[in-house]
């Protein structure tokens, strides 16, 4: 499943842009992805006030430039030299979807099973147990239904 990706352009103003974030090529927010990653919104912030960037998605592009391989200091300078309006590419929810799709993997494994396996295991038994209903039935009239 593909994340959405939504573009937001926040005014820095007074009070900046209110977000915090981590992650980075040379320092992974999570194991094994290298993206930049929102992970506070402050109240007092363009972002709060936009109200449409929110903790947990992951920053695709800092003003058009691409930032999903970067180091967590290249981000961070990208953001102050940004200027007073940045424009940002995020893929909402990235967080939970990668933390969730690591966590069925790791219940897969655990099962020594691929989903395609586990989509086998459950028609085949779903077969036997209806076998079984129908054998039960035909028993049941057989012997008892004299």
């Amino acid at each position: 499943m593909e994340l959405p990706v939504v573009e937001i352009e926040l005014d820095r103003g007074k009070t900046g842009l209110g977000f915090n974030i981590r992650g980075g090529s040379d320092i992974p927010y999570i194991q094994g992805d290298s993206g930049i990653f929102v992970t506070k919104i402050r109240d007092d912030g363009a972002a709060a006030a936009d109200g449409r960037l929110q903790e947990g998605d992951k920053i695709i592009e800092i003003n058009g430039s691409n930032v999903e391989s970067v180091t967590h200091n290249d981000a961070v300078n990208l953001f102050l030299n940004a200027g007073e309006t940045v424009k940002l590419k995020v893929k909402q929810g990235a967080e939970r979807a990668i933390l969730d799709r690591k966590a069925r993997a790791a219940t897969e494994r655990r099962r020594g099973t691929t989903p395609e396996q586990t989509s086998i295991i459950t028609v085949s038994s779903v077969l036997v147990i209806a076998g079984i209903a129908v054998a039960g039935y035909f028993a049941y009239k057989k012997y008892f239904r004299r």
